[in-house]
């Protein structure tokens, strides 16, 4: 069985990871010292309830979805592939449904929809050959 205080520690580690954070950014935000969360992420340590909620605004992230991140690992639930097109999201079984061009362009904002647009544009005109401008 994993460790849950390495398991805790690699979920931060990973997040911080995801949004191109330095060790000393994710401190910062917490306010924490940098060897603190560095113990955290190598699960030398066990983060306090308000720690944890520090840790989990500094990602951008609630508590409860540290915590469902962590039982996941902990569980062997498979972490969902991003790439630059876009996203995908695990339902409650694991599974990791496809999201279709429709599907996404429904959850987004119009303006969303013009960048998204706008960027498939440009890499098609790339893909061609097309000068950029």
């Amino acid at each position: 069985m994993a460790d849950l205080q390495e398991t805790m520690g690699a979920v931060i580690r990973r997040e911080r990871h995801e949004r191109g954070l330095t060790l000393r950014e994710l401190a910062e935000r917490s306010a924490l010292s940098v060897v603190y969360v560095g113990e955290l992420e190598h699960g030398k340590k066990y983060p306090s309830a308000v720690v944890l909620e520090r840790l989990a605004d500094a990602l951008d992230l609630s508590v409860a979805d540290v915590l469902e991140m962590v039982a996941d690992e902990l569980r062997g639930v498979p972490q969902p592939v991003t790439n630059a097109i876009g996203f995908v999201m695990p339902n409650r079984s694991g599974e990791v449904p496809r999201i279709t061009v429709k599907r996404l362009v429904n959850l987004l904002e119009p303006e969303e929809v013009a960048t998204m647009a706008g960027l498939g544009a440009f890499f098609i005109a790339r893909r061609n050959g097309e000068p950029q401008g």
